[in-house]
Parts: structure tokens; C-alpha cells; sequence
């Protein structure tokens, strides 16, 4: 899957593959954290050039990142090369996109100070946004299809409401045509462009402009990704039929309970986000689960409560174990 510059927008959309740009020099260009970025250039871009190669490196090794970095793949190629492999047409002047599956970004061999024809995009701000796409490509949002690359990285999408977004159909995870600004992949990307240039305009979905919150929450996915879901245990005592626990949930995603018994004993669960049902178990015996994916949130922090009952032997403890994104 190719991540190519839209013409009017000269950032990041989706297309299929063009052919490839032949590439028989390549360098391995060191960074900060002692590893490399490997960097190739086509004939047509005038051959190995290890100053421009360095300049590319040096610039993203200079935004926020993190181990990410070393993973990537630079292809530097002639100008109409990238119009080729990132879909679109000569003289349109893309700049740059980012293909996920070979963690490569196409670039011109153009140098740092290019910009658009029109001047509203320089070359650093829309490198910058494609590198979000690399991000993404290594981060995690586990409970939703298409994971970070279309809906953004597990926090910023969280603290941005794009699940509720998309249930509203305000939000088009994936979609690169028509609502290519509603698109979440794409606002991520915006967003964490907007970490180096603050000041550029923003012209995608108005819900999801950029403001302190989200900012701070795509800073964390960057230095602090989210890795898997946080477990909460808890125990309904001897002699109880009934207990109610709760925790805060400030993040979406899958939510999974587990509710075990004494023997002889029958149990269940239910639970709601929010005061909202997310429905309940349905299995019989002394072992019960729910399981919820994606579980959405409608404001920051909503309470995640849980309700355990039981019947037959209450003579021992009730287990519950909640699995849920944090």
C-alpha cells in the first residue's frame, strides 16, 4: 500500500503501487541513536549523492521519533519518478509518500528548501507528515481494523474522540478519495506535523483540529507508546451475591471480563461504559466472560463499571479479572 501526496494537498493518500524507480546506489546514513537509515537513489535522481542523503537523514533524526527511525527506508528519485510511484501525474509536484508494508518513504532529490509550486507546503513540513504515517506503521491501536495507520495511534485517537467520530460518520478510517480530510490516518499525520511546524494552517476535519489535549497525547505516542491493555482484578467476598466495581477508562479499544466461581456455584457479568450497556454474559457454570471490541468513549475519562453476580455456593470467592485499553 502506497501513502502518495495528494495533488491539491501534496500529503498522503493511498493508491497502488506505480512501478519502481530503479536503484542501484545506496547508503546507510547514521543517526543519534547509533543505528542507520538506508537511503537509494535512482539513476534518474543523478546517482548517490551521500550529501543529500545526509541532509534527508539529518532532518528526521532532528524530529520527535523514536526507535522507529532506524526501520525506514529512504528512496530518493527524480521528480517525475515520485509524480510515477506516488500516483500521481507529471507536473503536479508531489513532494514525497510513504509506502507501509516496505516502511519506505519516496522522496525527490530535490533538497530541504524545496517547496509546492504555490508555496504553502515546504519539503521539511511534508516530510514531517509522512514520517507520521512511519510512526503509525509502528504503533499500536489494537481493537480497531486497520490499527494506527487508519485511525491513529492508540492515545492521540483516544483523546481525539475518533471512534465517536466515526460512529457519528464524521470521521472515514482509510478512506484516501472523496473524504480524504476525514480520514483519521491523515489527521494523525497532520498532527503530528503540527509537534515541529505549530504554526502551519490547518485544513483538514475541523473535529479534529489540533488543541493541547490531542497534542500532548500524540507527544506520548511517540516517546511512550501504548503497548497492550491495562488488567484490573477484583473479588466478589464469600457470602455476597453481588458487588459492583468500576475503573476509569481513558483510552478506546477492546475491553475483555472474566468472572470466575466456587464450585456449584452459577455467575455472570455485565457491564457499561458511561452508564451506556455494553451488554452481558451469557454462559453457564461457574466460568463467565464478556467481551467488547472496540469499546468508545464520548468524553475524556468515562467510568468502565462492572457488575458481578452469582448464585448456588457462596461460600468462596468470586474472581474478576478486566482487561481493558487503560
Amino acid at each position: 500500500m502506497i501513502r502518495r501526496a495528494a495533488a491539491a494537498l501534496l500529503l498522503a493518500a493511498c493508491l497502488p503501487a506505480a512501478a519502481a524507480a530503479q536503484t542501484t546506489n545506496a547508503i546507510d546514513v547514521p543517526i543519534a541513536d547509533g543505528t542507520a537509515v538506508h537511503v537509494e537513489f535512482s539513476d534518474a535522481a543523478g546517482g548517490l549523492n551521500p550529501e543529500l542523503a545526509a541532509a534527508y537523514v539529518g532532518f528526521l533524526d532532528s524530529i520527535p521519533h523514536g526507535a522507529e527511525l532506524s526501520r525506514l527506508r529512504l528512496r530518493v528519485a527524480s521528480p517525475e519518478q515520485i509524480a510515477g510511484l506516488c500516483g500521481g501525474l507529471e507536473g503536479q509536484g508531489i513532494l514525497a509518500c510513504y509506502e507501509g508494508r516496505q516502511n519506505r518513504m519516496n522522496v525527490p532529490n530535490v533538497g530541504l528548501d524545496a517547496t509546492t509550486r504555490n508555496g504553502a507546503f515546504s519539503l521539511r513540513y511534508v516530510l514531517t507528515h509522512e514520517y507520521g504515517h512511519h510512526i503509525a506503521n509502528h504503533r499500536s491501536n489494537a481493537g480497531f481494523r486497520g490499527g494506527s495507520l487508519d485511525w491513529g495511534p492508540k492515545r492521540w485517537a483516544s483523546a481525539a474522540l475518533v471512534c465517536e467520530g466515526v460512529r457519528r460518520r464524521q470521521l472515514v478510517p482509510g478512506d484516501e478519495g472523496r473524504r480524504y480530510r476525514d480520514n483519521p490516518g491523515e489527521n494523525w499525520a497532520e498532527a503530528y506535523a503540527r509537534l515541529t511546524f505549530p504554526d502551519q494552517p490547518w485544513t483538514f476535519s475541523a473535529r479534529l483540529a489540533p488543541d493541547p489535549a490531542t497534542l500532548d497525547a500524540a507527544r506520548r505516542d511517540v516517546v511512550e507508546p501504548w503497548t497492550a491493555n491495562a488488567t484490573a482484578r477484583f473479588a466478589l467476598p464469600a457470602g455476597a451475591r453481588t458487588r459492583r466495581f468500576a475503573v476509569p477508562m481513558s483510552l478506546d479499544g477492546g475491553v475483555r471480563i472474566a468472572v470466575r466461581g466456587p464450585r456449584r456455584s452459577e455467575v455472570g457479568v455485565r457491564a457499561t461504559l458511561g452508564g451506556r450497556s455494553l451488554g452481558a454474559s451469557r454462559r453457564k457454570g461457574r466460568r463467565d466472560r464478556l467481551a467488547r471490541s472496540p469499546v468508545c468513549r464520548r468524553a475524556a475519562v468515562e467510568e468502565l463499571a462492572i457488575t458481578a453476580v452469582r448464585t448456588g455456593n457462596r461460600r468462596g470467592l468470586v474472581s474478576v479479572t478486566v482487561s481493558y485499553p487503560g
